[in-house]
């Protein structure tokens, strides 16, 4: 496992429980399974079935529906009749609005609730291993410490790219997108997320400082990633879940490779510029709301403010520091300091 946080402040305070100890004590308490449903009957019943199949049994699954037509509310309610209280059908009064704001109401849900320590996000057609509930928890006491109730922090993993038949596509995710998750910082995740949703556990703390999410929100995701900086961060490099690609994805794991991306370029080279300049105006958006919200919760602001301020210089300026400011690709981190304004 590797974080990207300091090794100490990871650690834990002087005088907190060992770790071991924590762990143990971990394995009856709830943890809110936070599973946003849309039209999603071909797969749920098997996510729903990995989520039973999980070593560490003391979970709860709070399910939004952001308007299904399909089979996916009877699938609920048949799990439900099996499942009880261990099953909860929370209203969505805002149907139809997106994955964003079912996600919002699912994590106001499990604040409001107050039984759960900790939430695990959900997708509809993945499919969990059975440790990674048990795998997290061990690593969120690791970066808790004695801090639970006061900072913020979020723990994630690597993940196994599937196809629809859960046929292996690649062994690893992050690799697959050429993406660094154990080295992303504060800094690095204003222009680019590499916290995938469906394998975040946070805790209250966090879900406390992230609500509401801003109108800005690009991810909620992405925005949980970016109150995380401000707290601790942890990412377990291991996959932990079967991430199912299909036709129907919201957003799916697309090949990162030079030779795809100016084929890319070459056949709608119009469309991925526009696509590159909605993004940066939607990350700058992003950053003001971050910035704003720590400024209201006297949070530290300053590495915020530095990276807007170095936004809004001439492009000569920006290009003698963009390698500082983007991280990813040569040609991610050129194409985002010739195009993001």
């Amino acid at each position: 496992m590797s974080a990207d946080s300091d090794a100490s402040t990871l650690a834990g305070p002087r005088g907190a429980a060992p770790v071991t100890s924590l762990a143990s004590s971990m394995e009856s308490v709830l943890v809110d399974v936070l599973l946003a449903t849309y039209n999603g009957s071909r797969y749920l019943a098997q996510q729903l079935d990995s989520i039973l199949a999980q070593t560490h049994t003391s979970w709860r699954i709070l399910v939004s529906d952001d308007g299904s037509s399909d089979e996916t509310l009877a699938i609920l309610r048949r799990y439900e009749a099996r499942l009880g209280e261990r099953l909860v059908l929370v209203p969505n009064p805002d149907a139809g609005r997106g994955v964003v704001r079912n996600f919002e109401n699912l994590m106001q849900a499990s604040l409001n609730d107050g039984l759960a320590r900790w939430a695990v996000f959900a997708d509809q057609d993945d499919v969990w291993l059975p440790e990674k509930m048990a795998s997290q928890l061990r690593e969120m006491a690791r970066i808790e410490g004695g801090d639970a109730h006061a900072v913020p922090c979020l723990v994630h993993s690597d993940l196994t790219v599937v196809d629809e038949f859960l046929s292996v596509l690649s062994p690893s995710f992050a690799r697959y997108q050429r993406m660094d998750p154990a080295g992303c910082s504060q800094l690095s995740l204003l222009s680019v997320n590499q916290v995938t949703g469906c394998t975040m556990m946070v805790n209250r703390a966090l879900l406390a400082q992230a609500l509401p999410l801003p109108a800005e929100t690009i991810m909620h995701d992405w925005w949980c990633a970016l109150i995380s900086g401000s707290g601790r961060r942890s990412f377990i490099d291991q996959p932990l879940i079967l991430y199912r690609q299909h036709g129907a994805n919201q957003l799916g794991a697309k090949d990162r490779g030079l030779k795809t991306r100016l084929l890319r370029m070459l056949t709608d080279g119009r469309g991925v510029v526009q696509r590159v300049r909605m993004l940066g105006r939607a990350t700058r958006l992003q950053a003001e709301a971050l910035r704003q919200r720590l400024h209201l919760q006297g949070g530290d602001e300053g590495y915020v403010s530095e990276y807007l301020s170095w936004r809004s210089r001439p492009l000569w300026a920006r290009l003698a520091r963009y390698r500082h400011y983007y991280f990813g690709p040569e040609l991610d981190r050129l194409s985002r300091c010739l195009l993001w304004f």
